[in-house]
């Protein structure tokens, strides 16, 4: 199971074309009263998440939800402490099996660094040839041998264990005529061969890649892509164009100069692939400091002049954000909070605090960001967010202390703590008039964030003088 959720990915795989119905439905008295949401990763490279559909459980636990995919993907539910997956096919009808429940706890929910248990949800009205029980049994029963068998497969080449048993498993599955485990079978057992000689990568690549369709619905073959082209620019293809390579990095014109460079390769033919390939791999070499950030925003805006490939644009446009997330002069992760919102702001600064009203440590903040309301409130606002585990112990605390700013419970966007990178009560991040980042994290009310306002004042008397001077 942890292999399939390395494995995860989705999008235009193009066996379907069209969309169609799908259906899923059950029974989880458990559930009665919830709301949940279908979603997929629109990308693997970001795991950006897409809601495609959102369904209510009735009272008795009862549940039907319809709607359209154009092909067969992989989807999953979160359901607490959980994240259902299921494979879903155009065109067919679902009973699945929800998990026991299992709300978040507060914690949980204010945790930045909690992840949700991944498990592949049951499908009752499953045949023996479903999608789901296919792919379930070969990936139990193909990484059960690799953990087995390791020692017996990595690197040994035409000796490994491996050969054998994939013969064995292409035997067992021949009668099978779905078209998308085939392809998944396919690049699950092309990773079977990687192991047994990850140095050959010509012969994979010719193998795997070599005019092929980039599937990047199917799981199986993007982790075999990252497996091979992983670290290329600072392995494989430095290894072959070292000298050319490195002059194209020190170019301004570094995209369209690897781009020829690659052109010499038949795989790298394949726009869609070698520009997956050049994105993929600067971030990997922005993210191991092999080049910095200018560099890497320019090389992925020159790939998004030259494709036009949807999936090729969605993971430059998210690489960039992510290199980007939190940096000054970028824009401030949204939010909207009952009556408030990033863009109620906009046109003055926002000072932004993340408290909880039973921390002694935000409670001493809040006399003195008490005295910068008082004192720079005409040119800054103040918001506070309080992430109490008992939105109740907000509202008595608020009924007992009287303050100038609004502080308000966070409700059910506890996603702000993972974009504001929350790591401790009190946090906050100085947001500018157009709603970008001028500092996240920025300094508490007892450091240095006065030199930041006075320096705000002193620019906007600056800019009222000399508008009065031009009249």
């Amino acid at each position: 199971m942890r292999t399939l959720m390395f494995l995860l990915v989705v999008l235009s795989f193009p066996i379907q074309s069209m969309a169609q119905n799908v259906s899923i439905s059950g029974k989880a008295p458990a559930y009665a009263g919830n709301h949940l949401k279908v979603k997929f990763h629109s990308e693997v490279f970001t795991y950006q998440e897409q809601t495609v559909y959102e369904f209510d459980i009735n009272s008795d636990g009862s549940f039907s939800a319809n709607f359209k995919i154009e092909q067969t993907q992989l989807f999953f539910i979160p359901l607490g402490v959980y994240k259902g997956f299921i494979f879903l096919e155009p065109g067919k009808k679902y009973e699945i099996k929800l998990p026991p429940k299992q709300e978040l706890t507060p914690a949980q929910k204010l945790n930045p660094f909690f992840e949700a248990e991944e498990l592949m949800l049951g499908v009752a009205n499953a045949g023996k040839d479903d999608l789901n029980i296919l792919i379930r049994t070969l990936d139990d029963n193909l990484d059960a041998f690799i953990n087995q068998n390791f020692h017996k497969i990595y690197r040994k080449k035409e000796l490994s264990l491996g050969i054998e048993f994939s013969n064995q498993l292409k035997n067992q599955y021949h009668p099978i005529k779905n078209i998308y485990f085939n392809e998944y079978l396919k690049y699950r057992l092309g990773f079977l061969e990687f192991l047994a000689s990850p140095n050959s990568f010509t012969k994979i690549e010719n193998k795997y890649f070599l005019n092929q369709n980039f599937q990047t619905n199917n799981p199986a073959f993007l982790s075999l892509y990252k497996k091979q082209y992983g670290n290329f620019f600072n392995g494989y293809f430095k290894q072959k164009e070292s000298i050319e390579l490195s002059k194209a990095f020190k170019s301004d014109d570094t995209y369209n100069q690897i781009s020829l460079l690659m052109q010499k390769y038949p795989a790298y033919k394949n726009l869609q692939l070698r520009n997956i390939i050049i994105a993929s791999s600067i971030f990997d070499s922005y993210t191991r400091k092999f080049i910095g950030k200018e560099k890497t925003l320019s090389i992925f805006k020159d790939i998004l002049k030259s494709t036009t490939h949807p999936y090729n644009k969605k993971v430059c446009i998210n690489y960039i954000a992510k290199i980007t997330h939190l940096q000054k002069n970028y824009p401030a992760p949204n939010f909207s909070i009952k009556n408030h919102s990033l863009a109620n702001y906009k046109g003055n600064y926002l000072y932004l605090n993340f408290c909880n009203t039973q921390s002694y440590s935000c409670i001493q903040d809040f006399k003195e960001i008490e005295k910068l309301k008082q004192q720079f409130g005409k040119y800054v606002n103040f918001l506070s967010i309080a992430c109490d585990w008992n939105e109740a112990s907000v509202k008595e605390f608020l009924k007992k202390n009287n303050y100038s700013w609004p502080i308000i419970p966070i409700g059910e966007e506890h996603r702000l703590i993972h974009e504001y990178k929350v790591k401790a009560f009190p946090s906050y991040a100085l947001i500018d008039p157009k709603g970008n980042i001028v500092k996240a994290p920025a300094a508490g009310p007892k450091e240095n964030i006065r030199m930041e306002f006075i320096k705000i004042v002193r620019d906007a008397t600056r800019k009222t003088n000399k508008n009065h001077h031009n009249k």
